[in-house]
Order: structure tokens, then C-alpha cells, then sequence
């Protein structure tokens, strides 16, 4: 069986600039795939920087697999398709991560799909209304009001339409921004305001007076259409759905630490679980991810943050694509990310088994830390992530480490502690911190 597996960008990219890292290496992985499933061939359709399927900048490149890349000016739909059904493969499987501003590349891998599913080639890919809904913020919102699921109340702000007067003469009075605020004012505090179409928790306010509200819509910072919703309280969790055409698998979830501003953050954020105790109803959160998938009609990896609230679950995001979460799960399975991406497209069987891990953030690591990290035998992989032009720390970026695989609890616990002696010089207080929380927030107790 040829696979292929294609990946987007929407950005320009030149290598140097940004400097990603893998351990083991994608090279080492496809290695480890071939000879584990030698009867399938590898085919990697790609734009750089191909994350989660390249090394970019490494001149060691495995030889079970065969890279297609293509420039940006010749990234057209209807090319990449071409270029794909060019491969002759027996299924093609979008591979879509996220980007920065906007969250939106699985929508071109949609519509690559719709035309890789014309020229009649089996693929997985979400189709693109579901991209679509998980993209827009407010289509989500839409969409969970619409068929029942359990979500925060909000006010949608058209930002045209906000400012009208400024292009419109002739208007005295903009009922429309009264009609938005008298909607705010009937809302539970406190709030979040949130764009419509960025990327993840990025440029959220929350705000806990009405007040507040009002002056940051009247801001500058207001440059696009918002969401503004009831900020709700309670621990926050992320699940991952697998399949398609209804024969869905649903993961159980891992706990989130948030921010200052009770926000996940996700270069800040610890994920701890899997979550399994009692309290939080995990066989009922099953049935109504199990609905969601089959409403949104998905095919591959989409990921669902959660909220447990008031002894209830409430869904904040739907994300049409892996993430570090996706490379977190399957380490709780027991599986690689890629043997996991052929799981969710029903190539390969596997018994869902989820032992306990924990996805824990570092500052940037030289490349001696980063192999010791590697080497340590509880260590499933460790990423890094760093910007060579970034302007302000916050941006230089992090490095990830994903570990335990462990049967207890307290045993991935344990692993935390070996970690904080061995890199005591590197490890900041707020992730170890945010761990032992999180640890406590799930105890079966």
C-alpha cells in the first residue's frame, strides 16, 4: 500500500529562521515505522517547515521514505492535488498543525482533499465546513448552540459593523454597537473577549466588570470581529477524537494548567493524564464527543478543549488538527505519532491503552540538554521550538518534553522529580509547580 501524507503552509518560511527540533528525529521515526509496516510505501507531500514529518536542516534524511516539496508559488490547490494523485497513492492523510496568526491551514488541506476525493483517491481529511466551523471561533459557537452541547453564553461583535459610523457619514447613532453592548451587560461575569479567528488563547482579555468590557471593545486593541463570552470556572481538560465515517475513537482526556488569567497558554502549559476519576463523569464526556464527531462528520485527528464546570462539561475549541497533545497521546498509548496518524485513518489496528504521561515545557535548551533530556529512559520525545529573529523573550520559544508512560500516578510523579534534580538549572518553578496541581486535581480519590 502507498500512503501519502501531505502538509500545508500558509506563511513564508526560509530555514535558519525558525529552528525546529525533534528527539528521536522524524528520520529515526520513519526508520522505525518501515520496519515495523514494511509492506507500506511512504510518500511525504509537503510545504517547509513540515512539522511533526521533516528535519529541516539536517542532512541525514531516512531512506523509507520519499519527500515531494513544493514552493510556495507553486502551492496552489489544484497543483498540490495534481502533485499528490501524481504519486498514485492508495490513500492520501492531511497532516495539519497549527500556524500563527491564523489556525486555518486545515481548510486548504480540505479543499485539496475535496479534490483529491473527485479524482476518486481515498483520503482523510476533514471536510471543509468542518474546518471551517473549528476555524472561525463564532462558527464554533454557532455550531455547539445549534445542536445542544454544553457551552458558554456569548455576544458575537461584527467589527465592520461595530465602527460603522466611520465610513457612514450620514449615521448619527450606531445601534448596532448599543445592541452589542445591552447583549454584554445581560452576560455572567466575568468575561473573555476573544478573536473570532486567531489561534488558540492569543490575544484573549478577561475582564471581570462590564466596564472593563466595554473599554477594550472601544479600543484600539479591537481590530477585528470578537467573541465575547462568560468565562467560566473550573479545571481545563483536552480530549482527541480518531476516525472517520462514524467509526470513531475517543481518547480519555488530560488535565490543562492555565495562566494568570485562568487561560491555557501553550507555551506555557502542563498536560497531565490520563483523567479517569469518577468525579468527572468520563463515560458520559465519552458519548457527547462521540455525537460531536458524528455531526461534524470528522476524518483523522481533531482535538476538543473542555471545561469542567459546576459538575458539568462545557466545550471551549474544536481544533481540526495534532498538536503537541496528539504526540502526548500517543505516547499514552504506547504508540509513535505516526503509527497514531495511521491508527486515526483506520490503516492500522490498535488497542487503546492509556497510561499516565506528562507534557512539560522548558526555556531553551543547548543541544548537549536537549540530548541528555532525550536520553533519559521514562522520556518519550522532546521538541523545541526556537524563533532566530524573535523581538521580545516571550517569543524565542520553549522546549517540550513528553514522559512517563507509566502505570501509577505517582510513578510520573517521580519521573518529575528526577527531571527537577537533573535539570534544576532549567526547570522553572511555575510548570513544576503547575504539575504537582495537576497531579492533585486528578488523584482518584
Amino acid at each position: 500500500m502507498k500512503i501519502v501524507f501531505y502538509s500545508t503552509n500558509s506563511n513564508h518560511y526560509a530555514s535558519g529562521k525558525m529552528d525546529f527540533k525533534m528527539l528521536p528525529s522524524c528520520t529515526s521515526q520513519w526508520d522505525m515505522l518501515k520496519a515495523k509496516y514494511p509492506q507500506f510505501e511512504f510518500v511525504v507531500v509537503m510545504q517547509k517547515p513540515g512539522m511533526f514529518l521533516y528535519d529541516d536542516g539536517c542532512d541525514i534524511k531516512s531512506q523509507n521514505v520519499k519527500y515531494v516539496f513544493i514552493e510556495q508559488s507553486q502551492s496552489s490547490v489544484e497543483n498540490m492535488a495534481e502533485i499528490i494523485c501524481n504519486q498514485n497513492p492508495d490513500i492520501a492523510i492531511a497532516v495539519t498543525y497549527w500556524t500563527q496568526p491564523f489556525d486555518w491551514m486545515s481548510i486548504k488541506d480540505s479543499m485539496i482533499a475535496d479534490v483529491l476525493r473527485c479524482k476518486k483517491i481515498k483520503t482523510i481529511c476533514h471536510s471543509l465546513e468542518t474546518s471551517e466551523i473549528c476555524f472561525d471561533k463564532f462558527r464554533t459557537h454557532q455550531f455547539l448552540k445549534q445542536n445542544n452541547f454544553n457551552c458558554a453564553d456569548g455576544v458575537y461583535v461584527h467589527h465592520e459593523m461595530f465602527y460603522a459610523e466611520r465610513s457612514k457619514l450620514v449615521i448619527a447613532e450606531n445601534i448596532y454597537r448599543e445592541c452589542v453592548f445591552s447583549q454584554i451587560a445581560k452576560l455572567k461575569l466575568p468575561l473573555v473577549i476573544k478573536d473570532t479567528l486567531g489561534l488558540s488563547s492569543f490575544g484573549m482579555d478577561v475582564v471581570n466588570t462590564y466596564a472593563e468590557a466595554k473599554h477594550i471593545l472601544l479600543s484600539k486593541k479591537n481590530n477585528g470581529d470578537r467573541l465575547v463570552e462568560e468565562f467560566l470556572q473550573g479545571p481545563s481538560f483536552g480530549i482527541e477524537i480518531y476516525g472517520s465515517e462514524g467509526n470513531y475513537t475517543v481518547t480519555d482526556p488530560l488535565i490543562n494548567s492555565v495562566n494568570q488569567f485562568g487561560l491555557t497558554s501553550p507555551k506555557q502549559n502542563v498536560k497531565l493524564g490520563p483523567v479517569t476519576a469518577e468525579k468527572y463523569k468520563i463515560p458520559e464526556l465519552k458519548n457527547e464527543m462521540l455525537r460531536l464527531a458524528n455531526l461534524l462528520k470528522l476524518s483523522g485527528i481533531a482535538q476538543v478543549d473542555l471545561l469542567f464546570s459546576d459538575n458539568q462539561w462545557y466545550i471551549i475549541e474544536i481544533n481540526s488538527r495534532i498538536s503537541g497533545m496528539t504526540e502526548t497521546m500517543a505516547a499514552s498509548m504506547g504508540i509513535s505519532l505516526y503509527e497514531l496518524i495511521l491508527y486515526s485513518a483506520g490503516i492500522i489496528n490498535v488497542e487503546p491503552k492509556y497510561n499516565y504521561v506528562m507534557n512539560l515545557k522548558f526555556p531553551l535548551l543547548n543541544s548537549d540538554k536537549l540530548n541528555k533530556l532525550a536520553q533519559q529512559e521514562f522520556v518519550y520525545g522532546v521538541n523545541q521550538i526556537e524563533n532566530k529573529e524573535a523581538r521580545q523573550l516571550r517569543e524565542v520559544g520553549y522546549s517540550e518534553v513528553i514522559f512517563g508512560q507509566r502505570n501509577e500516578l505517582k510513578q510520573v510523579m517521580n519521573d518529575l522529580e528526577i527531571l527537577n534534580n537533573e535539570f534544576s538549572d532549567d526547570m522553572e518553578s511555575i510548570f513544576y509547580n503547575n504539575a504537582q496541581k495537576l497531579a492533585e486535581e486528578i488523584k482518584n480519590n
